[in-house]
């Protein structure tokens, strides 16, 4: 079974023949611990969505940027699969692994993809004018690499500079504020997606931004159909964006969390080299080694997310299990180990 989208759970279990309920997924990266919606109110679901800025001005807030330049749209998923439509077609750098959508977006909409392989390749890239735009992911999904924020202020300015764009899809964003450029907006030549769906673990609502210059958002809302968001979905995002307490805790306790996660991950599974964001945690290593794994946790009702060969490389991504299910996906993975042997490298 190899999947595009992590969260294909159904999928899993046919193949498997194992119950839903058995199984423990890790392949999405979502937060087990979601923020608590509480009742939604009669006359949300009664009333058709209405457009009172109360949403955005919630979302201007939690993301520092100016409220004109942001737009409410049905996952951040939408953002980008149509955002890459709204620029001059050029060559768009695009790291080599990342989530699969955007390549399909930004080719779709007649730019030609120019791969890079990390943050040096990228920097070559836009020094010797290889490419037009930039799109990244900060932190990557699923190579867990990180760029800072002034290295990106960098980079946009120079993109900037020669009518180009940077587009940062920022959906794993969130326990790290301080790399964020969504303060910058509307800034020229920058566009970022950002999602509810991770950190706030909300991914059912389908809620995201594209932050951008005004006329871009404009354009996309132009392009959107009427009421492409639920009024929960509304309501439901703007209580989360406005609740400080929830998010203070929720950073302090993933960051602890995932500390614990990858420690427990290079422990277990010594043959891969590991990196992490607050989300997830991602295993390189020899592609073959990748995929025996991936199949024998999945026997073991443990679904995880394993990335493509490439020069015979792999990566095994697995996000964070719920705390009541700890220990029990800590011995399904000491147990796929021990079934799957040595990486042969």
């Amino acid at each position: 079974m190899n999947l595009e989208h992590g969260g294909r759970l159904e999928l899993a279990v046919c193949e498997y023949a194992i119950p839903r309920e058995a199984w423990i997924d890790l392949s999405t990266g979502i937060s087990p611990s979601s923020w608590p919606v509480p009742t939604v109110p009669g006359r949300v679901w009664q009333r058709l969505p209405e457009e009172d800025g109360a949403l955005e001005s919630a979302a201007a807030a939690y993301y520092a940027c100016e409220v004109t330049a942001l737009l409410p749209v049905p996952g951040s998923q939408y953002a980008l699969q149509y955002a890459p439509g709204l620029l001059p077609a050029g060559r768009v750098a695009m790291p080599q692994r990342g989530y699969t959508e955007h390549r399909r977006a930004w080719a779709a909409a007649g730019h030609r993809v120019v791969e890079y392989t990390d943050w040096t390749a990228l920097q070559a890239l836009v020094r010797e004018e290889a490419v037009d735009h930039v799109l990244l992911i900060n932190p990557n999904n699923p190579s867990a690499e990180q760029v800072s924020r002034a290295h990106l202020e960098l980079l946009h300015r120079r993109l900037q500079a020669a009518g180009g764009f940077l587009v940062v899809d920022e959906a794993f964003a969130d326990v790290r504020p301080e790399v964020s450029l969504a303060p910058l907006c509307p800034a020229p030549g920058l566009i970022v997606y950002r999602s509810l769906g991770k950190f706030f673990g909300l991914a059912g609502i389908r809620l995201g931004f594209l932050l951008a210059e005004a006329p871009l958002c404009q354009k996309l809302q132009a392009q959107m159909p009427p009421w492409s968001l639920s009024h929960p979905a509304r309501w439901i995002g703007e209580a989360a964006l406005a609740d400080r307490r929830w998010q203070l805790d929720q950073r302090s306790h993933l960051v602890r969390t995932s500390q614990a996660w990858v420690a427990l991950l290079r422990g277990a599974i010594p043959d891969l080299e590991f990196k992490a964001t607050a989300l997830f945690a991602t295993g390189a290593g020899d592609w073959e080694y990748c995929d025996r794994l991936y199949r024998a946790l999945a026997r073991r009702a443990v679904l995880a997310r394993v990335f493509e060969d490439i020069a015979g490389q792999g990566m095994l991504r697995l996000g964070l299990p719920p705390r009541a299910r700890w220990q029990e996906t800590a011995c399904s993975i000491h147990e796929a180990v021990r079934e799957c042997g040595c990486a042969i490298v």
